[in-house]
């Protein structure tokens, strides 16, 4: 009993938001999520933040982005000089990839959607856990929308946790097995192994349940938890650009504009001055290279010209396919499309 008075009042948590509403909101409910473990205080301005913080009690700190009052460019920041063991979250009602990255170079620890329904905010509170280390009520369910799935990993495996995390739709997707912060065994359907971790990367909804650890029937999974996600986040990328070249990966498939089915054989990405930020399969990256650059520089020089506006990408027609350059601000990206030819039936 000692124990778990001394327990609930080591997990001391702040949020930050000009909404008061807001405030005994998210106050009752993780009040209520976590079994009155966490101790909440609420602040709706970063005066009344910094008081509080003066204490030195406080652990976890959550800041809504869109905060009049609140700098959130730069409160991290300042926060991470003055108490630098302070977990920082920054919550924001759109997240976009500004917002996150932002946030996340201004000092934040992690970046979330601001949740709004209980499900949102449930799913929340297992971020939070997992982000602190602490355990969340046992049989704790959460909910996987706006918290991904390798978000999820990460946090577990960054904690040195020892876990199983259980996915289902409307029926049960699969289990990923991690001990002592690294996935070891991974199953969906009849796949197991990195063909299953992958595939269930690849989910954006559904629900997830943490239990506790218990030995898979096997090890499949020998690389590290870094490596898994760099490459599950490689596979997304490829699958994004082969939807917006309007390539598709099965043999059996048609694009939209009812050319043969296709798929990518070679990718290649890098900035402007050349610098290779992503290489899959491309047997000579410096001409690909040298090849974009032209294009990119004689793009600038013939569009405003003709006054048409700016170079989206340019196709060339190749022998059993076709190559596809975007020549972007940021990088250069080159695809190669390998068409397959139709099947005849006899």
């Amino acid at each position: 009993m000692e124990k778990e008075k001394k327990n609930q009042h080591e997990r001391r948590v702040l949020i930050v938001d000009d909404d008061r509403d807001y405030l005994a909101m998210m106050d009752d409910s993780f009040s209520a999520l976590s079994e009155s473990r966490w101790q909440i205080y609420t602040a709706s301005s970063a005066d009344e933040a910094l008081e509080i913080l003066k204490t030195g009690q406080v652990q976890l700190v959550v800041l809504d982005v869109n905060t009049p009052v609140l700098d959130t460019s730069q409160f991290p920041g300042s926060l991470r000089q003055h108490h630098p063991k302070l977990k920082q979250v920054v919550m924001a009602s759109m997240a976009t990839s500004e917002n996150r990255a932002a946030s996340l170079a201004g000092g934040a620890d992690l970046f979330l959607e601001k949740p709004v329904s209980p499900e949102g905010l449930k799913s929340v509170f297992a971020r939070l856990c997992e982000l602190l280390g602490w355990a969340a009520p046992e049989d704790f369910q959460g909910v996987l929308r706006s918290v991904g799935l390798p978000d999820l990993v990460q946090m577990e495996c960054m904690a040195a946790n020892s876990s199983i995390i259980e996915l289902y739709g409307e029926q049960s997707l699969g289990r990923i097995y991690i001990k002592d912060g690294q996935v070891i065994h991974a199953v969906c359907g009849e796949i197991s192994g990195e063909g299953a971790l992958h595939k269930m990367l690849a989910l954006t909804g559904g629900t997830f349940e943490l239990h506790e650890f218990e030995l898979p029937p096997e090890r499949t999974i020998n690389r590290t938890w870094e490596f898994l996600l760099a490459g599950a986040k490689r596979q997304r990328e490829l699958l994004n650009l082969r939807a917006k070249t309007g390539v598709t990966s099965s043999a059996g498939a048609e694009t939209i504009s009812g050319e043969p089915a296709s798929q990518v054989s070679e990718l290649l990405i890098c900035s402007d001055d050349g610098k290779v930020h992503y290489n899959w399969q491309c047997p000579a990256p410096a001409a690909r290279v040298a090849l974009m650059q032209c294009v990119g520089r004689h793009a600038g020089q013939l569009i405003p010209e003709l006054q048409l506006g700016k170079l989206d990408r340019l196709e060339i027609q190749l022998a059993g396919g076709r190559a596809v350059l975007q020549p972007r601000a940021d990088r250069l990206i080159f695809v190669r499309v390998a068409v397959n030819p139709p099947k005849h039936e006899g």
